[in-house]
């Protein structure tokens, strides 16, 4: 069976209290510390008591006639244990009086909310941008030969198949994109019916959803485009980019 000191000296250890630390919580010399847990002199009833309502344990555990801290306690999850310093900030919050609880809870609640309104803290996916020459218009020339500007984009699941972006140039795809948009692409050489595209005709670059036998636009002032033999698929569009969260690489431009 453990000693009374043994034990204070285990609870110390884990809650990661020095000697001193400890003194100060319970009010006596670091000294007084030292000579309990080498069991060479018993704390009074009194500080039994303290030592017992510090640590929020059973005066049995304490006797080391039990291995259970708190009968109570036990019972519940351990994400409810609260830490010396948890303990301290509870002790403080409900000294408050009603305002100052409504100023401590509206902290706390908008501290809690916070990492969730945030993308999380993970490196960006830098994919090659090729500037405005996807058409949604006339036609650009197709950008094999554009050295490419290295942006950063979102690290999520959604990017994560992500080539290249590209932007839009005309108007023919509105309401869907617009001049300027900035959009995600992953390379493959086909897309299903109703998926929107990235398409090269007679070395000319398009933005056009696939339809049966023709390329879409979505803004009805422009005519749709019939597929021939010299019609390559570059990729399939996943999403467009907010311009508000492009960076350049290197550059940090937004």
């Amino acid at each position: 069976m453990m000693k009374i000191g043994d034990v204070i000296k285990q609870l110390r250890e884990e809650y990661n209290l020095s000697q001193t630390e400890l003194a100060k919580r319970l009010n006596v010399g670091r000294s007084t510390i030292a000579m309990w847990e080498n069991n060479d002199r018993v704390p009074s009833e009194d500080k039994k008591e303290e030592i017992a309502d510090f640590f929020n344990i059973d005066m049995n555990y304490l006797y080391g006639k039990t291995d259970i801290k708190n009968s109570y306690i036990e019972q519940i999850s351990q994400s409810f244990m609260c830490s010396i310093e948890e303990q301290e900030h509870i002790k403080k919050y409900r000294s408050l009086d009603t305002h100052g609880k409504e100023l401590v809870d509206m902290v706390l609640n908008k501290e809690y909310h916070r990492p969730k309104e945030f993308v999380q803290l993970m490196p960006p996916i830098i994919v090659p941008y090729y500037g405005e020459v996807a058409s949604a218009g006339t036609g650009q020339f197709v950008f094999d030969d554009i050295p490419p500007e290295m942006i950063e984009i979102e690290n999520c699941m959604e990017n994560m198949h992500v080539n290249f972006a590209i932007g839009v140039n005309g108007d023919s795809m509105e309401p869907t994109y617009s001049d300027g948009d900035t959009l995600l692409v992953k390379k493959q050489d086909s897309i299903n019916i109703g998926e929107i595209g990235i398409f090269m005709i007679d070395g000319e670059a398009f933005v056009k959803e696939l339809g049966n036998g023709v390329l879409i636009s979505h803004n009805k002032d422009y005519e749709d485009k019939k597929i021939n033999e010299n019609t390559i698929c570059l990729g399939k569009v996943i999403g467009k980019h907010i311009k508000g969260c492009l960076h350049r690489y290197m550059g940090g431009e937004s």
